[in-house]
């Protein structure tokens, strides 16, 4: 990845899109990045609706349409800030293969929870499966209206890519000018499990609070923007994704790694992070690999 890489924001004309052309904006402003706008267009004509021929004439229609789209954000992160620097094209091909390809060159994927055409179903549906798996760069799923206010809220677990997840928490935490509220979790037991349930818990309490503590100081070494950061540790017992979810009621952001371990096993496939995705009211963003810090 170039060490100018663009922020590079998918979008299909829904207002959903727009929310997230409008995060993608200001991140890159903040950053001192270019904006990279996508259409895509895709040549499939199953990919929009069965039995459908595309005909030139309608080949056409999807272009012009994609074309708007861009040309219609860019007007919009214009709006956002006349200091971003904006531009826009439009791809053809399979919306999933389209993005990971460009995803190789970004500093950030952005993307709108729903879409329509190209990129219809982007986070609920194939396209966002696969590129949330697959791209090669964070990506940031945007549901809604983007909140101004608020601390970055990010799950840790231990694993080297939560690692990572909590290093570009810092990070956006840093350059929003906000704290961080580092949230992990450890077993919890219903009914009598056995005879010394307080005990055992209290030892999982005390050995991932003391392992969330170390991964805190470690990145406060490592990272001198970390240390503008206020960092707030919430250590609780049960699922992570309603844990996450509870701590992030007034997060401007939440930051989660791709795959975990533990209390976060599966966090980017699986139950909890489909959970997080499915409900959180801020963006989310899925890093996925050491490159992310």
């Amino acid at each position: 990845m170039a060490v100018n890489a663009p922020i590079v924001v998918a979008v299909d004309g829904s207002d959903t899109a727009l929310e997230a052309l409008r995060w993608g904006a200001l991140a890159a402003v903040r950053e001192n990045r270019s904006l990279r706008v996508v259409g895509v267009v895709e040549t499939v004509a199953a990919g929009y609706a069965p039995g459908v021929l595309m005909t030139p004439v309608v080949a056409e229609a999807l272009h012009a349409d994609a074309r708007r789209a861009v040309d219609e954000a860019i007007a919009a992160a214009t709006k956002v800030s006349a200091d971003v620097d904006a531009e826009g094209e439009v791809r053809e091909g399979r919306p999933a293969l389209v993005l990971r390809e460009i995803s190789s060159g970004a500093h950030l994927l952005v993307v709108g929870r729903r879409g329509r055409g190209g990129v219809a179903g982007l986070l609920l549906g194939s396209v966002s499966s696969d590129v949330a798996a697959h791209a090669d760069c964070p990506v940031v799923v945007v549901s809604g209206p983007v909140p101004q206010t608020g601390p970055v809220v990010v799950g840790v677990d231990g694993s080297a890519i939560s690692q990572a997840a909590l290093g570009a928490a810092f990070t956006q935490a840093a350059e929003l000018g906000t704290s961080l509220v580092v949230v992990s979790t450890y077993p919890g037991f219903s009914g009598e499990g056995f005879y010394d349930q307080d005990e055992v818990l209290a030892q999982f309490r005390d050995g991932t609070t003391e392992s969330v503590e170390r991964q805190v100081a470690e990145h406060r070494r490592d990272h001198p923007a970390a240390d503008t950061v206020s960092v707030e540790t919430a250590v609780v017992a049960g699922d992570p994704a309603p844990r996450i979810i509870e701590a992030a009621g007034d997060a401007q952001l939440i930051v989660l790694g791709s795959r975990g371990r533990g209390g976060f096993r599966g966090l980017l496939l699986g139950s909890t992070s489909q959970a997080v995705l499915h409900t959180a009211s801020c963006p989310v963003m899925i890093v996925h690999s050491e490159r992310s810090r």
